[in-house]
């Protein structure tokens, strides 16, 4: 599957994704979740407590990512990969990539499995995702919910791609689709 592209982008678990295509993994149906935590206390106490504490572990996604990505390094990838999460220090994205380009001389040495977590890091469901420095990473979809416009911005302006000759391929987790021109709202009068 993963030949059809040249580039592929994704946050989140179509992060996860997305690494899995770059190492021409087969997309298999597994379940990771683990079971709620008991909180203890009145609903306002576990309410409270949810801002602040991971409702999840991530225990159990980091062991199915060692499991299936070992000890694989993002430079290892059969494909140019961006795969964005969010620094919690700065407030900036932190965009991992495949060493594509001439500029790009760190990503590609970083774990597949912490370039995961960081990007499946959800505020409130997984904890933060501290990197191999310290840095606190979460859910790459904070920054780019949609990181086709990711893809865009790295085809054109640093991989040079001549804009016309794009074919982008976005797959989301919506319902429907969403038609832009059908949602164009008129100011009331």
């Amino acid at each position: 599957m993963a030949d059809y592209f040249d580039l592929i982008v994704g946050t989140s678990t179509g992060g996860i994704d997305t690494l899995g295509l770059g190492y021409q993994l087969r997309a298999t149906f597994t379940t990771l979740r683990e079971p709620d935590r008991h909180l203890g206390g009145n609903r306002i106490v576990k309410s409270i407590r949810r801002f602040r504490v991971a409702k999840y572990s991530d225990r159990p996604l980091r062991n199915a990512l060692e499991t299936v990505f070992g000890e694989r390094k993002l430079g290892e990838s059969s494909k140019r990969l961006v795969i964005p999460s969010l620094n919690l220090d700065t407030g900036e994205v932190y965009i991992n990539k495949t060493a594509h380009h001439s500029k790009f001389e760190r990503d590609y040495k970083k774990k597949v499995v912490d370039v995961a977590l960081a990007t499946a890091a959800a505020p409130t469901f997984f904890p933060t995702h501290q990197s191999a420095v310290g840095t606190p990473l979460i859910d790459g979809g904070v920054y780019a919910n949609n990181p086709t416009g990711l893809a865009a911005v790295e085809a054109i302006g640093v991989l040079n791609w001549p804009k016309g000759l794009l074919r982008v391929l976005s797959l989301g987790c919506t319902l429907e689709p969403f038609d832009a021109g059908s949602k164009i709202l008129a100011p009331e009068d």
